[in-house]
């Protein structure tokens, strides 16, 4: 757990998550009341939801931390979310990269063969979308959401990261658990489960419907949730043969007990969203992926039950 010592530093690291927060919530703000409204949604329309959501809960753990003199942080568990929530920035950033460049092309494309090459009667038409195509950009570049915005951001959390990496803990002794409570079939299966949701992301298309958003916004959260438990497991696997600490123990098979949960109600709403496409016609077959996605969070759910059930430390 993190030593009380370090106070002032996660004092400013909730300042920089607590701004970048603020930056996110104008953001959302900006694209519902200010931006112009594009035909569908675009990736960044969805990610900065999951965006936010992880900053919110990462400001809320610092301010409950400072606030609350008994509440205890775990380090592995902070960095490792710090360390999803830089991934999110990037994820975003490129995102919206994409976006904006595929905004162009079809601005481009409009112009040379909807007004110079097409129909003339068409042509204030189309320069009406392509002026607000445009405008939608300029905001971009003018918001809180620009790409030097998101550097600064990324920059900054990424020096809080290593901040925590540095930070003193406090002396646990370690206790010896027997080999069978290192499951070592955790790790493949978390391997499998993080390929599965990742195959259950629609990142072949650029612009989603109100479906086809949810759906999207569903699997990325998933997604978001399952991939650090292949470090956790990880973790696990190496450390079968050591001793370790109890709050490393139950800290990290809590992690992957919750990320069990979460992909169970995730990926079982996304298998249900799946099955009501087949009745629209537009069935996928991220289907098979989101099923299987729901089984193998199931099945790691109740193995872990059944470890934590015996721990006796």
């Amino acid at each position: 757990m993190i030593n009380r010592m370090n106070r002032h530093t996660i004092f400013l690291i909730s300042i920089i998550t607590g701004t970048i927060l603020a930056f996110d919530l104008f953001t959302i703000i900006t694209n519902l009341y200010v931006a112009p409204v594009l035909e569908g949604f675009g990736l960044p329309d969805i990610l900065i939801y999951m965006k936010t959501s992880i900053f919110l809960v990462l400001w809320i753990f610092f301010t409950v931390w400072l606030v609350d003199g008994k509440a205890r942080l775990n380090k592995t568990n902070i960095k490792s979310l710090m360390i999803v929530g830089i991934v999110t920035i990037v994820a975003y950033f490129l995102s919206l990269y994409i976006y904006k460049y595929y905004l162009l092309v079809d601005t481009n494309y409009i112009i040379r063969y909807r007004i110079l090459e097409g129909n003339p009667a068409l042509a204030l038409e189309y320069s009406r979308i392509n002026y607000q195509t445009l405008k939608y950009i300029i905001t971009v570049y003018s918001g809180f959401n620009s790409e030097l915005v998101l550097f600064a951001e990324a920059m900054f959390f990424q020096m809080g990261v290593y901040a925590i990496q540095k930070m003193e803990t406090d002396e646990e002794p370690t206790v010896a658990y027997d080999h069978f409570m290192f499951d070592v079939k955790l790790f493949p299966m978390a391997v499998l489960y993080v390929l599965a949701a990742f195959l259950s992301i629609n990142i072949l298309t650029m612009r989603y419907d109100l479906l086809g958003s949810i759906e999207m916004a569903i699997a990325i959260t998933g997604f978001m949730a399952a991939a650090p438990g292949i470090g956790y497991a990880y973790k696990l696997y190496r450390s079968r043969n050591y001793e370790c600490t109890r709050a490393f123990f139950m800290g990290t098979y809590k992690y992957l007990l919750i990320m069990a949960v979460i992909g169970i109600v995730l990926f079982g709403a996304l298998f249900g969203l799946n099955l009501y496409f087949i009745q629209l016609g537009r069935a996928t077959y991220r289907i098979a992926s989101s099923f299987v996605s729901l089984v193998l969070a199931i099945l790691i759910f109740f193995r872990i039950r059944k470890i934590l059930a015996v721990e006796n430390k």
